[in-house]
């Protein structure tokens, strides 16, 4: 019981402790944030635990941006006191929140940046009053997020439930008005960002993630420093060694799912499938959700490897040939690259009903295969590899590319800070 009791438990707490300490913040922050002035040449970034995602590759545009000007300052904040360390090390500055310093660094700071939804714990939402606030977000999106999803809770919910809901949000700055919200194409922001963020302005910039996918940092600069501060090193060096020999390299990356699922429970036979692989002459890369790292020993099997469950992957992507995923928006990200995907979908009407709503039709916003079982992922995989790593949907891929993406270059992050930092 005493282990079910705190999890059961942990939201509500956790709510209880950001009304507790926003309220008390509201108190002073008024008055401080307009008597301290703020620095529009002092940028900070919150990141989620740990450094990936749009907010590392956008603080390591803007610590070169601090770089051309000295009186600029580009700031990380962080929870994660390892992280801290590698990117002061590396040259880069960051500072731990939530910390007195941190605090004062919200008070003063003339732009924050961010790519999480909890970006306003501790008290950073009503000491940010007055700064620009930029969302750049870390999906592009299939299934439904923020004002989309929240809407969809709340239609759930009593009338006083949701009164009650709607103020707690409002007090801790879940859900506020952005000063800009970032997506990769107009489209995107048209069928699904306009509906789940609250803007002044949403911009088709692209992500400053991406950028890693078309080109790599010059060795032994900054840019390649941050870049290596959590990632999965030996991974992508067996990665790129394996793809060398002439293995066909795949990445599995799936999605989370509310009840935990593993598809090792459900679809996938691991024993078997490293049989295929030994005997095809495949590696398969995964990259579980981290609440699932550990669970199976995935190591143990020939030709299945995987990759450190928090650490970021997007400097792997560069190094495969294809990608299996099933509802998560890295397909997106992965079609800059023009290779591959394969849908494993053993579920999909189970999640589509208990999971999460989606923007868009499925099938036809998913450029690849549908496999519903572990012999049609094996039969598809044959057939790329058989077609020297092409498939049957790239003109599919294309069209969707086009939707999805404005840019397909490597300047997204330069974008970003061009016109939403105004450098």
């Amino acid at each position: 019981m005493s282990k079910i009791l705190p999890e059961k438990f942990k939201e509500p707490i956790t709510a209880l402790r950001q009304l507790i300490t926003a309220t008390a913040i509201w108190i002073v922050a008024p008055f401080l944030t307009w008597l301290i002035p703020r620095n529009s040449d002092l940028l900070t970034i919150i990141g989620r635990s740990g450094f990936s995602d749009n907010s590392k590759y956008f603080f390591i545009r803007a610590a070169l941006w601090t770089a051309e000007k000295p009186v600029r300052q580009a700031v990380f904040l962080t929870g994660d006191r390892v992280v801290l360390e590698q990117i002061n090390e590396a040259g880069g500055e960051a500072i731990f929140h939530p910390s007195v310093q941190s605090l004062w660094l919200l008070l003063r700071c003339g732009i924050i940046a961010t790519d999480v939804s909890i970006w306003f714990d501790y008290g950073a939402f009503p000491l940010t009053l007055g700064a620009k606030r930029i969302q750049m977000w870390h999906g592009a999106p299939l299934k439904h997020i923020e004002l989309a999803e929240f809407e969809r809770r709340l239609a759930n919910m009593s009338p006083i439930a949701q009164a009650l809901l709607k103020i707690h949000k409002q007090v801790i700055g879940r859900y506020p008005k952005y000063d800009g919200v970032i997506a990769t194409s107009k489209s995107f922001i048209t069928a699904a960002f306009a509906s789940s963020f609250r803007a002044k302005e949403f911009l088709a910039t692209g992500y400053p993630r991406n950028d890693i996918l078309l080109k790599s940092p010059a060795p032994g600069t900054l840019a390649e420093r941050l870049t290596l501060i959590n990632v999965d090193t030996r991974a992508i060096h067996d990665t790129a060694q394996a793809r060398a020999n002439g293995q066909l390299v795949c990445l599995y990356s799936p999605t989370f799912r509310k009840d935990m699922g593993r598809p090792f429970d459900t679809v996938l036979d691991l024993g078997r499938l490293s049989e295929f692989a030994v005997r095809h002459g495949m590696l398969i890369v995964m990259k579980l959700h981290p609440f699932l790292e550990g669970k199976e020993a995935i190591g143990q099997y020939p030709n299945l490897m995987e990759y450190e469950a928090s650490a970021d992957v997007y400097p792997l992507m560069p190094q495969v040939d294809l990608l299996i995923t099933d509802y998560s928006s890295i397909f997106f990200d992965f079609l800059l690259l023009d290779r591959p995907i394969i849908f494993l979908v053993h579920d999909l009407e189970n999640y589509l009903q208990h999971d999460r709503a989606m923007y868009f039709d499925f099938d036809s916003m998913t450029p690849g295969a549908k496999c519903r079982n572990q012999a049609d992922l094996e039969n598809v995989l044959m057939q790329i590899q058989n077609r020297g790593g092409t498939d049957d949907y790239a003109e599919q891929r294309h069209r969707i590319r086009l939707f999805t993406h404005d840019w397909t270059d490597h300047q997204s992050a330069e974008r970003l800070l061009a016109q939403c930092v105004g450098y």
